[in-house]
């Protein structure tokens, strides 16, 4: 019993998890939602299940691939069937829709959207160079959507949601990048060329976050740097000292088995963007929470497959 469930905890990437909620928490909060509304769990619970959808279907697709190259994983292993993975990606995918559909109709329809560009991405575009990873991209921005489109408000707090979805489209199209060749020999420049896009985007995340949000008026005069912005930039920090940090290890002493844990930290550093795009819009409390989501998701890492 302990053996299947650990099958299936790294089947579903488990640390992972702990990346998914800051998106459309900060979606959510940026349109003005309200936070003792249920629309903000559902729509948490909305995105949970489209993920574990996109991780499942993820190695169905890839089984025969995983067969050759992966063969410990859940199930070129046999832990857990194709079938009971095969039923688990429906439930999941049941269960995305109907917490979307209590959001509302447009969050319902985003969640059917992001549905079928994952099945697109896992089963077409995932080994296209560029096109795949733009489609991973475009997957997590739509989680960030469903939380605007959940608030039901058409009052954004901050214009800092523009660079926040910029960010991160090129963050996660960085990481797909490296990503994509992971488990191939020989494909040094292609990582370090998607590490190069995760550092720059956090770089010029910092400076727009920064900017947008500590009130700088025509003749660059600063008003007012708050303890929100401060913990914002420090965050930021974090995050591309990591990426600089992983580039400069990957540069100097290249391996093809140091791509995976790579992989594993940029995907668990979305946690701080999230939390630092709350505090740059202002909510405090909420970027003190989802940058504690780091934590676990840190702990687990250490036992449980990420990439």
């Amino acid at each position: 019993m302990k053996i299947k469930i650990k099958a299936w905890l790294n089947l579903l990437r488990v640390p992972n998890y702990f990346t998914v909620p800051g998106d459309a928490v900060f979606g959510y909060l940026i349109m003005n939602g309200k936070t003792d509304s249920p629309n903000l769990t559902y729509v948490i619970l909305s995105v949970l299940c489209c993920y574990s959808f996109g991780l499942i279907t993820n190695d169905i697709a890839d089984l025969e691939t995983d067969r050759r190259e992966r063969p410990g994983r859940p199930l070129p292993s046999g832990a857990i069937s194709a079938g009971a993975a095969k039923l688990a990606a429906c439930i999941s995918a049941a269960g995305g829709l109907a917490f979307a559909f209590m959001c509302g109709a447009r969050t319902f329809t985003i969640a059917v959207v992001l549905l079928l560009l994952i099945l697109g991405y896992n089963y077409m575009f995932k080994h296209v160079l560029l096109f795949g990873p733009a489609a991973l991209a475009m997957c997590r921005m739509l989680c960030l959507v469903m939380g605007l489109f959940a608030a039901h408000s058409l009052v954004l707090d901050s214009y800092i949601l523009y660079p926040a979805v910029i960010f991160l489209l090129f963050y996660v199209f960085g990481l797909s990048v490296s990503a994509q060749v992971e488990t191939q020999e020989g494909r040094k420049m292609t990582v370090l060329a998607g590490g190069w896009i995760i550092l720059i985007s956090s770089l010029l995340w910092i400076a727009a976050g920064f900017y947008l949000s500590s009130n700088v008026d025509d003749i660059s005069v600063m008003h007012e740097i708050t303890p929100s912005i401060c913990f914002a930039i420090c965050l930021s920090a974090i995050l591309s000292f990591s990426t600089l940090k992983n580039l400069v290890g990957l540069h100097l002493n290249y391996r093809a088995s140091s791509v995976p844990p790579f992989i594993g930290e940029s995907i668990r550093n979305l946690i701080l963007f999230q939390a630092s795009a709350c505090a740059f819009a202002g909510f405090m409390n909420a970027a003190f929470y989802i940058a504690l989501l780091y934590i676990p998701a840190w702990i687990l890492s250490r036992h449980h497959y990420q990439s």
